[in-house]
């Protein structure tokens, strides 16, 4: 991974250290599942005209994909039917010669788009980029409560391969060991026990799910140039031209990709480290300040949390309201009917200030800031 990279990671670290009090109990990898919705990829069918029988029937195939759970956008652009000008907008096609063609672009950050891949538009190609096995045993790993899965993309050198694996497999398992969940982590079940005992928590604290929370980490193994993973490969390797295989990277949240580790840093401290961050108290409640990039996968969350999903909606109030409480009556009798668990959530909610929030968040943004300028800096120097 590049020096920039780095520095760029460690801002998230500075920020969580400069903000103390904004973090939360909930780890990071469970946070992301629960809260951070997956950002949008952008599938673009480029044509030019009438199209042929096999162009038109995977332009059929990519608006089919548009109604399934994939978190992506599908687009079919006919450049035919644009002015001069507007043709000279159109990202990744110098000149009609490679249309038609088949362009996937990765969520956008800061408003600016990234071209992840191009190739032909086919039937065969848009089913990879919709989904692949790999992917789906992912999915399935970190909706079951995987805190993270941890992709090996293999090079061309087996052995190189079994001594990253064996490495991999040292490495989680000083993590397991080494790491516990946060102290202070409120169970769904337990939260309206807790809230009655102590009406200062955190709602922040509360799981939304019933997942068991657990620390685990999980490998899968990504082949050299199989086709049938070359839309992972390609989501892997596009981001960084840095990246040689073998390499590492870890996924979390709902397909949350992180940096990769290249072979030449690869070290059992080093992920160790990731692993750490991520089973670690969330800081970052903010999914645009959090390193790495969503994967592209055919996945439907709701359907696999939302029966588990506790929502509650109670904003808190703006101003606050003085109420009149009539004294009572010294001999009155205890109430025998307890409060129930949604007034108790209720009530949580709207209790407490966060003044002290927001002066975190901006020395957290402050230090981001600082790191971001020395990584800058070190990409254009090196």
């Amino acid at each position: 991974m590049k020096k920039s990279t780095w520095l760029l990671l460690s801002a998230v670290i500075v920020a969580s250290l400069a903000a103390p009090l904004l973090a939360c109990k909930v780890p990071v990898f469970r946070y992301a599942l629960e809260r951070w919705a997956a950002d949008d990829y952008r599938i673009v069918a480029v044509v030019d005209g009438e199209p042929s029988a096999p162009v038109a029937a995977a332009i059929a195939r990519l608006q089919e994909a548009d109604k399934l759970p994939l978190n992506a956008e599908v687009e079919v652009l006919d450049l035919s039917k644009l002015s001069e000008a507007e043709l000279w907008s159109v990202e990744g096609v110098d000149d009609t010669s490679n249309v038609p063609v088949l362009q996937v672009f990765y969520p956008e950050k800061s408003d600016a788009r990234q071209l992840c891949w191009s190739g032909e538009l086919s039937v065969d190609n848009i089913n990879r980029w919709i989904d692949s096995p790999l992917r789906e045993t992912i999915a399935s790993d970190l909706a079951s409560g995987v805190s993270a899965t941890w992709i090996l993309a293999e090079g061309p050198d087996e052995q190189e391969n079994t001594l990253m694996h064996t490495r991999l497999q040292q490495a989680l398992a000083t993590a397991t060991e080494k790491i516990s969940v946060p102290e202070g982590v409120i169970r769904r079940d337990e939260a309206a026990r807790v809230i009655a005992e102590d009406p200062s928590a955190s709602m922040d604290d509360i799981l939304r799910s019933d997942i068991p929370l657990r620390i685990e980490f999980s490998i899968q193994r990504l082949g050299y140039n199989d086709p049938a993973e070359s839309a992972l490969s390609a989501m892997l390797e596009g981001r960084d031209g840095e990246i040689t295989r073998p390499f590492v990277c870890p996924v979390f949240g709902r397909g949350r990709m992180a940096e990769p580790l290249n072979a030449d840093v690869f070290s059992e401290a080093a992920v160790v480290s990731a692993c750490e961050y991520l089973v670690g108290e969330c800081s970052c409640s903010v999914k645009a300040l959090s390193p790495g990039i969503d994967m592209l996968l055919h996945n439907d969350w709701q359907a696999q949390l939302g029966n588990k999903i506790v929502m509650v909606n109670a904003p808190a109030p703006t101003t606050a309201t003085v109420i009149e409480i009539p004294a009572g009556k010294p001999d009155a009798p205890a109430l025998d009917k307890p409060a129930s668990e949604e007034t108790l959530l209720t009530a949580a909610a709207s209790s407490k200030p966060w003044t002290w929030q927001w002066v975190a968040l901006i020395l957290g943004a402050a230090g981001i800031g600082v790191c971001t300028t020395l990584a800058l800096r070190q990409r254009k120097s090196g």
